[in-house]
């Protein structure tokens, strides 16, 4: 009898791991990876978070502020590379310049949404140049060398800043302090003298809210440099704030930036006040 077990007990381990082997399906011809993602199995792609709704009643305290985020700082340079598109992802440049190309989202002239641009034209008049000699044979057989001047549009490469315009309040009914991005615009360095710093011009002026712009960011893929499985997307970014930035503005009566006002060591200084006062005042809402 005790043989009869060994035996069946023999068989068992045999088999068992081709009964419960893990059987991993051949991926289909549009992935490049052993699985599909999730974003590629969603119909109309991935939906983008849906904030809290907010009740103008339950806003007990608001500020505005406009920050810039600088594309040179290790963390923020998810929205300059690639700067080309490669491996399926693209930086925020070309992801929102296809869109705006295309007529898929709206861009507009100010931080107050009031006219629409013309995104081609804006591109043509903010491009550089440069001058290109060739050489030709005339006539008489002689090379003579001749200059052109050619003229180019914006590229991604000249898109290092991004600038936000964002609302922080108090919400009573969940007793929190909150934030909300109200848009941004990309900030375009237009070098005009040697020796000169570049003027800083933003472009079009990108309502965040829109379902379109939500719906672009939220299935735009950004690099995760911690794990290449946990893809994080702009809207998750930019919703998760994973991002450095300082403050240029805020609210005022005079309607002025930072830099009317102070300058050098005097505008970070400013510029940190005002961090630690939204700061400070999520900390006093628990004081009795």
């Amino acid at each position: 009898m005790k043989r009869i077990e060994v035996i069946l007990l023999g068989l068992f381990l045999f088999l068992s791991p081709s009964l419960f082997a893990q059987v991993v399906d051949e991926p289909e011809d549009n992935s490049d990876g052993f699985y599909v993602k999730e974003s590629e199995l969603i119909e109309n792609g991935k939906k983008a978070f849906e904030f809290p709704y907010v009740r103008e009643a339950d806003v007990v305290w608001a500020h505005r502020v406009w920050r810039v985020i600088d594309f040179k700082e290790k963390i923020n340079q998810v929205f300059y590379y690639p700067v080309t598109p490669d491996q399926g992802r693209k930086n925020l440049y070309t992801i929102l310049d296809e869109a705006l190309t295309e007529g898929r989202i709206r861009g507009f002239d100010d931080d107050m949404f009031s006219k629409e641009v013309n995104w081609e034209e804006l591109k043509s008049n903010l491009g550089g140049s440069e001058v290109i000699s060739r050489w030709e044979t005339d006539m008489d057989g002689m090379e003579i060398e001749t200059f052109d001047t050619v003229y180019t549009s914006l590229k991604a490469e000249d898109i290092k800043m991004l600038r936000i315009k964002e609302d922080w309040f108090i919400d009573k009914n969940r007793s929190v302090e909150d934030v909300r991005i109200i848009g941004f615009a990309l900030i375009y360095l237009q070098q005009k003298e040697e020796g000169v710093p570049p003027v800083q011009i933003p472009l079009a002026w990108i309502r965040y809210n829109d379902p379109e712009v939500r719906e672009l960011l939220a299935n735009a893929e950004v690099y995760n440099m911690d794990n290449d499985r946990a893809r994080r997307s702009y809207d998750d970014i930019f919703r998760k704030r994973i991002f450095s930035s300082y403050v240029i503005r805020e609210s005022n009566d005079f309607n002025r930036r930072i830099e009317d006002y102070a300058s050098g060591v005097d505008a970070l200084l400013e510029s940190q006040r005002v961090e630690d006062y939204l700061f400070e005042m999520e900390e006093d809402m628990w004081e009795y």
